[in-house]
């Protein structure tokens, strides 16, 4: 495979299509499974398990597409090609993850946030007052209307996963250039 031929960001939207397809995957499967509303999916249980495996699935995508990369790069891999390479995957995953949430949040479920804090309310406040009593604080019935305001946004949600995402890409992308580099000499 020639480098020259195929371009980063096209290189980068494979692992970036990858690395946004499989949490859409599980939210379908939950919508169609009509479980899109329950916490547990979400918060304890099996939502733990995929949050888990989640925080995992970003760094296992950017060492696997740099790793790849750095295998069909004729150059010597630079610092700056590796973390172009991980904002790459970010931009592309970022961007299928916004579509389908704008679509999810629009048009197939346009009050799910209503419907999630009505039904889940009780454990979400438990959950939130437990939190709150570590750190010596009260926790109101106000305090929890402010936080379905704010938290139960799509743009808040949207905004709070790209910075995020930004971030940990970024460093992981940083870390795993150096290491790759390192390797190199």
């Amino acid at each position: 495979m020639d480098l020259e031929r195929l371009s980063l960001s096209r290189f980068a939207l494979k692992y970036g299509l990858i690395l946004a397809a499989i949490p859409t995957i599980y939210n379908i499967i939950l919508i169609i499974m009509g479980l899109h509303l329950d916490y547990n999916y979400y918060g304890d249980g099996l939502g733990e398990s995929y949050a888990t495996a989640r925080a995992y699935l970003l760094p296992i995508v950017l060492f696997i597409s740099i790793y790849h990369y750095k295998k069909i790069s004729t150059p010597p891999l630079t610092l700056k090609r590796i973390i172009r390479l991980g904002l790459w995957v970010f931009v592309a995953s970022s961007a299928l993850i916004i579509v389908y949430n704008l679509i999810f949040r629009f048009i197939i479920e346009p009050d799910f946030s209503t419907k999630f804090y009505e039904i889940n309310r009780e454990q979400i406040y438990n959950i939130l007052l437990e939190g709150h009593q570590e750190i010596g604080r009260d926790y109101t019935e106000a305090d929890m209307d402010s936080h379905i305001v704010t938290n139960g946004s799509v743009w808040n949600m949207l905004f709070a996963n790209l910075v995020l995402n930004f971030v940990f890409t970024l460093f992981f992308s940083v870390v795993f250039g150096l290491v790759m580099r390192k390797k190199d000499k």
